[in-house]
Parts: structure tokens; C-alpha cells; sequence
């Protein structure tokens, strides 16, 4: 073997090495590419969310949310749950989790909302789309509430929590209360205007969040 023969060899040996991890980095890079394209893919939207610490329902005021879809895709509900982190003047840091269909109940006080008729945490708020009341006399479900395989949230659409439905007769927000638990939203110094409640809003088939802000309450 002659001197430059022995010299051809380390870059024949170099130039397979090469081409081997080149090939394993295509591989790699297939692979991952394929997980990839098999993932949910979350939906966009601009929302809007609203809390108040006390608005006028005609007679009577409560706190209460609302979230408005300004544009972008529709929204399933079902694929929808709502976090809300809120830490009260006294110190105390609240948790709210809200995924699928829940319904809460009224009280005996109230008119047509009472302790055997249930609403949704949240419902979508248009009479002309949903024929049927939001009121119902099951925990079952109905189309309009938040969860619903029927509750599309569509750009133009708001949620609400039952407020309209509470009062006037010793009035409490229902949904509210389960956004919030162990908060006495009736004591406006425990859920004040100006304080800050961090809401997310998470796909839950793809795992990502679509919206997260810190909201003040107004």
C-alpha cells in the first residue's frame, strides 16, 4: 500500500461516517414529523371576557362573567374547560375548574329558577338559536349550555352565568359560586372592582390554551 493510498482511507472512513449520521438525522426528523402530524391542532378565536363584581339585572345586582366571541373558529364547548385562579383581599387563593356539562340549581326564593329547575355554570345566550329554555327540570343537559355537544361557541356569541335567572328575592349567582368556591361573593369586599382573576381557556383534545389573561373585575 502506497503513502497515498493510506491517505485515501481515514476520509473514505470519514466521509461513511458522514453520510450514516445523515441518514439517522433524516430518520429522526420523519419520525418526529409523523408524531407530529397525528396531534390535535387547537382552534383560534378572539375572546372577550367581562367580570363584574356587581351588575344590574333589573332590580337586583350580582356579580357575574361573561365571555364574548369577537372572531375566528367556532368553538366546541365540549372541548372546552375553563381555569380561573383568584386570590381574595383576605389572602386566599381560589380555583375554579369548569370542563364538560354541569348544571346548578335554583332556590325556592326565586321565580321561575328554583331549587327543582337547573341551569348551566355557563350558557350560550341566544333565545333564536335555541329554541328550548335554558331552564330545565333535569341536571341532564340542554343544547344551549356550556359542554353541550350542541353548544358551539360562534363568532358574535356570549356566555353568561345564570344571573338573570337569581333574584330578586335574596339573590346569589349560582354559576358564579362554582367559578369561585368558598368565596361569599355577598360580601362585596371579598370580590371587589379592581381585583384580578386569571382565567384560561384550554383545548382539551390538542392540550393547548387558547386564551389566558389576567381579567379585572369591574
Amino acid at each position: 500500500m502506497t503513502g497515498r493510498d493510506t491517505a485515501v482511507s481515514p476520509v473514505v472512513g470519514v466521509m461513511l461516517m458522514l453520510a450514516i449520521t445523515v441518514m439517522i438525522a433524516a430518520i429522526v426528523s420523519a419520525a418526529a414529523g409523523g408524531l407530529s402530524g397525528t396531534g390535535k391542532k387547537a382552534p383560534s378565536a378572539i375572546l372577550d371576557i367581562t367580570i363584574y363584581a356587581s351588575k344590574d339585572y333589573g332590580g337586583y345586582s350580582l356579580p357575574s362573567l361573561i365571555i364574548k366571541h369577537i372572531s375566528g373558529n367556532v368553538l366546541a364547548t365540549k372541548d372546552l374547560q375553563i381555569i380561573t385562579y383568584y386570590r381574595t383581599p383576605s389572602g386566599t387563593t381560589v380555583k375554579g375548574n369548569l370542563s364538560g356539562q354541569y348544571a346548578v340549581s335554583g332556590d325556592d326564593d326565586w321565580g321561575t329558577y328554583k331549587l327543582n329547575k337547573y341551569s348551566g355554570v355557563l350558557f350560550i345566550n341566544d333565545k333564536n338559536r335555541f329554541e328550548s329554555d335554558t331552564l330545565q327540570d333535569s341536571d341532564k343537559g340542554n343544547a344551549n349550555w356550556f359542554g353541550n355537544a350542541s353548544a358551539t361557541f360562534r363568532p358574535g356569541d356570549i356566555i353568561v352565568t345564570p344571573a338573570q335567572y337569581c333574584g330578586p328575592n335574596d339573590p346569589h349567582n349560582t354559576g358564579m359560586e362554582y367559578l369561585f368556591p368558598g368565596v361569599n361573593l355577598k360580601d362585596p369586599t371579598e370580590f371587589p372592582a379592581g381585583s384580578v382573576v386569571t382565567v384560561k381557556i384550554i383545548h382539551t383534545p390538542s392540550g393547548q390554551i387558547i386564551y389566558d389573561k389576567d381579567v379585572v373585575i369591574v
